[in-house]
């Protein structure tokens, strides 16, 4: 009985794996999910065929296979896509509200559920799976480690292989890493949901001269301009960069639990000036002549 337990469990898993697999925007084929999930191909087709009894939309694109996203109404038809959660919620109260012991409604409600759970556990392994790839990821920056980017999809030469980087930072979406591969000795992109997994090397950054990210927006500015800045936050100036500048999340940390810092080279002067200026009492400015001479600067210009 426990083994018959532990066999439902490991199918379980797998088709909560294969749901995974088909969430990102470019499919897999068949031979690459079966190997993946070490299985044959006819029980991926039988999955398949389970999810969308489930209410998934599996579609065949170039030979890949990978689950559609669908509006909750589709236009021009009376044809409508899995039930929202307050959907479910709304029929489910209308179900109950019949008689006991009607076989239908105990069907319906059933099904229901399955869907509701099914697919909104699918989604959330999905986006916790995601950001446990950004946590690693972002571990290795700080620590200057190196990383395997396992089982890493190519969309160009359509091949999956491990990967050796150098992760130098985010992409301003966190959907992306700019990182030096150590085979090519070059910096490249590498989208975070085609990574199989992410798993950080014991070795150090050894190319860090090579490191360099293309021009981005950092509080507000690009440019080549490298000013070091080293500031001390309170918690409400920490969670306030982080939701109005998030581009410089990779260039954040917080220390002993309760001291926030950001640390970094910024291309211009005003844009976190004007950010600092905002808070008063909020940002203490540890390191950065130049930033330290702007703002006093300003304050200058702003007195009576």
């Amino acid at each position: 009985m426990a083994q018959s337990g532990q066999i439902e469990q490991q199918k379980i898993l797998r088709v909560f794996k294969l749901i995974n697999l088909l969430q990102g925007t470019i499919g897999k084929p068949v031979h690459r999910l079966a190997e993946l999930l070490e299985t044959d191909e006819r029980t991926i087709y039988r999955y398949f065929k389970l999810l969308e009894a489930l209410g998934f939309v599996v579609v065949k694109e170039f030979s890949k296979y990978k689950i559609q996203e669908r509006p909750e109404y589709l236009p021009g038809t009376s044809t409508y896509s899995t039930f929202s959660s307050e959907e479910n919620q709304w029929l489910k109260g209308l179900i109950e509200s019949q008689g006991k012991g009607n076989l239908l409604k105990d069907s319906i409600l059933q099904k229901l559920q399955l869907k509701s759970e099914v697919k909104q556990g699918s989604e959330h392994l999905f986006k916790a799976h995601l950001g446990r790839q950004v946590d690693l990821i972002g571990q290795a920056m700080t620590l200057k480690r190196r990383v395997w980017l396992k089982e890493y999809y190519s969309l160009s030469s359509d091949t999956v292989s491990d990967r050796l980087v150098e992760p130098v930072g985010f992409g301003s979406d966190y959907e992306h890493i700019h990182a030096f591969e150590v085979e090519s000795k070059s910096m490249k992109m590498f989208k975070i949901e085609r990574i199989g997994e992410v798993v950080i090397s014991s070795e150090p950054w050894q190319f860090e001269s090579k490191h360099e990210l293309p021009a981005q927006a950092l509080f507000g500015f690009t440019g080549k301009g490298k000013y070091p800045v080293k500031l001390k936050l309170s918690k409400k100036a920490f969670q306030l960069m982080q939701e109005e500048h998030p581009n410089a999340r990779p260039f954040m940390q917080i220390k002993n639990r309760n001291h926030y810092y950001f640390q970094g080279e910024i291309p211009h002067l005003p844009g976190l000036a004007r950010f600092i200026l905002g808070l008063p009492g909020e940002v203490k400015v540890e390191e950065g002549e130049e930033m330290k001479a702007y703002l006093k600067e300003q304050l200058e210009k702003g007195s009576y």
